[in-house]
């Protein structure tokens, strides 16, 4: 099986390090992060604007997907979604995310159900909002396409800021750079 090196904090120590890094910032330069709050309560915003189209459109077409991506996709949580999470929502994920085999079924996302994702749309990987398989964009393109323009917008919005949080969170964190 082939090793996947790259993912982030996969083990309990590595997670509790990074956990206590960015609460341990947040301490020390609360009075620097306000704009990192901010911009993390806009994302949410932004997500609760998206997140019923997107779930219909999931309901009407990963019911009957074969190729599941929850699956075949090797998913994390990485640094942006971290920051949004905490800054946004007060909490961290429980660990980083790991494929478990369910029964006879392949390996999944460990948050992958028989109803789909155990998470709230906000809580999960942002790539997991932002991949949308070939028949979701045909469904989208057929049937909702002012529909698909505003989310693709709004994706693009959400983008933008986490991008800009990261660089705030990088920059207070370290004003030597």
């Amino acid at each position: 099986m082939k090793s996947h090196t790259n993912i982030p904090w996969c083990s309990a120590e590595e997670w509790n390090q990074v956990v206590m890094s960015i609460k341990t910032i947040d301490r020390l330069n609360r009075d620097k992060l306000q704009n990192i709050y901010d911009m993390a309560a806009k994302i949410r915003q932004k997500f609760d604007e998206i997140s019923e189209p997107i779930e219909k459109f999931c309901s009407l077409t990963c019911v009957d997907c074969e190729d599941i991506c929850c699956v075949r996709a090797t998913i994390w949580f990485d640094l942006k979604d971290l920051l949004f999470i905490y800054f946004g929502l007060n909490r961290f994920p429980e660990a980083q995310i790991v494929k478990k085999k369910d029964g006879n079924r392949k390996k999944a996302c460990c948050y992958f159900s028989e109803k789909g994702c155990m998470l709230e749309r906000f809580e999960r990987p942002f790539i997991c909002t932002w991949y949308f398989c070939p028949a979701q964009k045909n469904y989208q393109v057929l049937y909702y396409q002012k529909v698909k323009l505003r989310i693709d917008q709004t994706l693009l919005e959400i983008k933008d800021l986490r991008n800009k949080m990261e660089e705030e969170f990088i920059r207070i964190s370290n004003p030597n750079l």
